[in-house]
């Protein structure tokens, strides 16, 4: 197919488009209903939404070297990525296909009136018995029919015929410009009054309502941003075709609303409960009736024909981007040998558009697709909106549009839409939504594209900005856990990041960071490969096997908005200096965790987390996190869990008031849960929980040791035995050995 310039391939469709049925049809009734003022703030209102879409077309087309086919789909794609652009891109297709039963529909009403001039055609319809309705139906069939095999023959012999039409439609159009220089007269009377008449008559249709009817007229210019593919600079003549598309036919639509406004006031009325048109008007005027009736025909004709040329070329795009079902593959396709056309998807089309002309209720339909196209376009602006925001380097337009206009076309898109029908916007939008949700799923692989990552990384730029001047206190505390692993110890990396997932998962955060030799790709090798790792884990390359100083330097980084780890989870790997690493933590004020994965008996007790509390610096964090934790299992769908606080008295302390400390400790931090009193004796701390706590589900205790000197010095025990101390509890279920950095108040 030769390629388009921005006349032939975005100005003509997109003009012939919007100067359809409203214009020659709805347009006097409209008129006269709310009058010429009210009818120009109309016109001008609805255009600011289109300058709004075009401007956004602009920005995202000038923006990149290759649009390729499939018009705003294509843009949409770009923006939002495949998944998000190609929901957008199915609705659009199906939006686009059914509008050529439509317009074949506002064909078929003037070419009826014509045939039943006709003795013979008269004698035809009563003698089968067929009703207006089925006359009209058959007629838009025959003319869908006769698209099909234009379009399925070429492009090129289209875009030819629009070209032809475009100046029958131009000439129908100064018809009416002129019309009052010709003087007709209807039933005696001249037509024209001579004087505009600034308010309505009828009073049946307010200002909105008018409003709602007349603006699905404006939304042609997707007529000819869908030829993008076809275009030869398709940056360049996108946006030029568009606007000049807008601004020709809103001064047309401004013209003929004051031609119409001259025109005698009962002309513009309900006759017999039929809509007053242009062919009403002029009825007694043979050649301006002749030449507008000619212009009806070629007007929903070409509009027809222009989307049998973009519906196929959008299934065509998405097909080709692989985010149609596989049974749907082919409409990407040409069933010549070596032919480029999508002569598939334009079979497709047609039954689409004549299951439509066949349907019935084409009003209800007409609304549905009438909204399609508001979402697509909303989108589009908000598309626009979202690259400017966002501040991402990539996105250098030529063009000159501004955020505040792309917010305002996206607005207005979705206000129309209220005006239209509220609740099948919102099912229009949930029927997108959920296309969008199947192809992240089986398309995308679950990942996003598109601008979303800039958008998001400018929220976090602003929040991470306003955070530097918020004190973090307990009240606001959140669990910022920095996850310790080796590459090579796949198995009990695996129950260290689902540990870290169960604290974080309640609004905290994890970074994950996998410790390896230089040599990373033969340490992964020798890894367990069913080791699943966040997407936001990291390997990271250790010189000389010197692990703990490695976690050392990354738990000192500097981070954004000092959003550092508080709390640092690692398996209980020799590897690490345990002894030393803590030590050195616990002095930077970093909670320490030490998990150690065991089996989870079955029993009433798999569901229960045992705190040992062994005073306040340890138990208040051990209590907290047994809290986030139980919130956390909760939240992905699991059964919430008992707690249970326990606490082995030291020799000469009183038991009641222990059980009143812990019980207050419980009721002031609001933490749900149970407390249990052992009473001293001289059974070693691993034999108590052992005796008592082997059929929980996780088990928190403080790490070996007794603390000396306060916070930042942590045993008196011989480092050489603080390894051997985590022996003892080798069988036993999940463990969390916690050392606090420094106390946090439950009651702040």
């Amino acid at each position: 197919m030769k390629k388009l310039g921005t006349f032939g391939g975005v100005f003509v469709p997109s003009f012939e488009a919007i100067l359809g049925a409203v214009l020659f049809l709805i347009l006097p009734l409209l008129v006269g209903a709310v009058g010429l003022w009210q009818m120009l703030i109309i016109v001008a209102l609805a255009n600011t939404a289109t300058v709004a879409t075009a401007f956004s077309l602009s920005d995202a087309a000038t923006n990149l070297n290759n649009i390729g086919a499939g018009g705003m789909y294509a843009i949409s794609k770009r923006s939002l990525g495949a998944a998000f652009g190609g929901s957008i891109g199915m609705q659009l297709y199906v939006a686009q296909a059914v509008s050529i039963g439509f317009y074949a529909a506002g064909f078929a009403e003037p070419v009826q009136r014509i045939l039943m001039t006709f003795p013979a055609y008269v004698d035809l319809i009563e003698a089968l018995e067929l009703s207006a309705l089925m006359q009209r139906q058959l007629i838009a069939s025959v003319a869908v029919i006769i698209g099909l095999v234009i379009a399925l023959i070429g492009a090129d012999v289209v875009t030819r015929l629009q070209l032809g039409i475009f100046f029958i439609l131009v000439a129908a159009v100064g018809v009416i410009m002129i019309s009052p220089l010709m003087q007709p007269v209807r039933d005696g009377v001249p037509v024209f009054t001579g004087e505009p008449m600034s308010s309505g008559v009828i009073g049946r249709i307010g200002f909105f309502a008018a409003f709602a009817t007349f603006f699905p007229a404006v939304t042609g210019i997707d007529a000819g941003v869908g030829m993008s593919g076809s275009l030869k600079d398709a940056r360049r003549s996108l946006g030029r075709g568009t606007f000049a598309a807008i601004l020709v036919t809103t001064a047309v639509y401004g013209l003929v609303t004051y031609i119409f406004s001259l025109v005698r006031p009962e002309l513009l009325q309900f006759q017999n409960g039929i809509a007053p048109s242009t062919m009403d008007i002029f009825a007694e005027a043979p050649v301006i009736l002749y030449v507008l009736l000619f212009g009806i025909i070629v007007a929903t004709a070409s509009s027809a024909l222009a989307y049998f040329l973009t519906a196929p070329r959008t299934a065509q795009a998405i097909a080709v981007d692989g985010l149609f079902p596989k049974m749907l593959s082919f409409l990407g396709k040409d069933f010549r040998k070596g032919g480029s056309e999508p002569r598939w998807a334009t079979l497709v089309t047609f039954i689409l558009a004549f299951s439509v002309i066949w349907s019935g209720d084409i009003s209800f339909i007409s609304l549905i697709v009438g909204i399609c196209f508001l979402v697509v376009y909303g989108w589009v602006n908000l598309a626009a909106f979202f690259e400017r925001v966002s501040g991402n380097p990539s996105f250098r337009p030529t063009s000159k549009g501004h955020w505040l206009i792309s917010l305002y076309g996206f607005l207005v898109c979705m206000a129309v839409i209220a005006l239209f029908n509220v609740w099948i916007g919102i099912g229009v939008l949930s029927v997108q939504l959920l296309l969008f949700y199947l192809l992240l799923k089986y398309r995308s692989g679950s990942l996003i594209e598109g601008v979303w990552w800039g958008l998001v990384f400018r929220l976090l730029h602003w929040g991470f900005d306003s955070m530097e001047g918020i004190i973090q206190g307990s009240k606001n505390w959140r669990p910022i856990v920095g996850i310790f692993g080796f590459v090579d110890k796949a198995t009990e990396t695996s129950h260290v990041l689902r540990m870290g997932r169960r604290i974080s998962e309640y609004k905290g955060i994890t970074m994950v960071n996998l410790l390896s030799p230089v040599d990373i790709h033969k340490a992964v090798e020798h890894g367990d490969s069913e080791m699943k790792l966040d997407r936001s884990s990291r390997i990271v390359a250790v010189p000389d096997s010197d692990y703990a100083s490695a976690v050392s330097a990354i738990v000192q980084a500097a981070a954004p908005g000092g959003l550092q780890m508080n709390t640092v989870l690692m398996s209980i790997d020799s590897r690490l200096g345990l002894y030393d690493l803590t030590q050195d933590l616990i002095r930077r004020e970093k909670h320490v965790l030490l998990y150690k994965p065991g089996l989870v008996v079955e029993g009433e007790g798999k569901d229960r987390i045992d705190v040992w509390w062994k005073g306040y610096e340890n138990g208040n964090f051990m209590a907290l996190l047994a809290y986030i934790i139980n919130q956390s299992d909760a939240s992905a769908g699991g059964k919430t869990k008992q707690i249970r606080m326990i606490r082995k008295l030291q020799s000469g302390e009183d038991r009641e008031i222990a059980f009143e400390e812990m019980q207050k400790l419980l009721d002031g931090a609001r933490l749900p849960g149970e407390v249990l009193i052992i009473e001293p004796d001289t059974i070693p701390i691993h034999e108590s929980i052992q005796a008592r706590s082997m059929d929980a589900g996780l088990i928190f205790m403080g790490m070996p040791g007794k603390q000396m000197g306060g916070l930042a010095h942590m045993f008196d025990i011989d480092e050489r035995l603080f390894a051997r101390q985590f022996e003892k509890f080798k069988d036993f279920p999940p463990m969390l050995f916690v050392k606090a950095a420094y106390t946090v108040d439950l009651f702040e």
